[in-house]
């Protein structure tokens, strides 16, 4: 099998229905929330990102961007893996302990993304059940744990 021509196909026909992604290379502008920089072919212009999951501008905030800072200063910055490779920052797992208090549960757990927490979901139908609650799904009062996503 010629394996570069099947992935150049497989590219081509991704083109060809209109599916290819290409992510924005944004730059966000600390104090202008919801503004970035938008770059593309060599040019820079000034934009509103109407998407944002930053709903609030919490992640200009200058408290948590101290917090980001401190956090960064003791631990680094990134985390090497996820965490089946290389563990949980204990910072997550006094988040999540923090949640399922705030939400009365015996277990929380904070998904990269709303995306990645979608597809868990949908891989394992049992995972939601009455003992389960999700932020963004709706879920029974009684539940025992909660899944969040950031």
């Amino acid at each position: 099998m010629n394996y570069q021509r099947f992935f150049e196909e497989a590219i081509d026909q991704l083109h060809a229905e209109r599916r290819y992604r290409v992510f924005a290379d944004l730059e966000r502008i600390v104090g202008k929330f919801p503004r970035a920089v938008w770059r593309a072919n060599g040019r820079a212009q000034e934009i509103i990102v109407w998407c944002s999951n930053d709903y609030l501008g919490m992640g200009q905030h200058p408290d948590v961007i101290a917090a980001f800072q401190n956090a960064a200063g003791k631990m680094g910055s990134g985390a090497g893996g996820t965490r089946n490779i290389s563990g949980t920052s204990n910072p997550l797992v006094a988040l999540e302990l923090e949640l399922a208090d705030l939400h009365d549960k015996e277990a929380a757990h904070v998904f990269t993304s709303g995306f990645v927490a979608g597809t868990i979901i949908n891989w394992s139908p049992g995972l939601l059940n009455n003992n389960t609650s999700s932020i963004s799904m709706k879920g029974s009062r009684r539940s025992k744990k909660v899944i969040l996503s950031s």
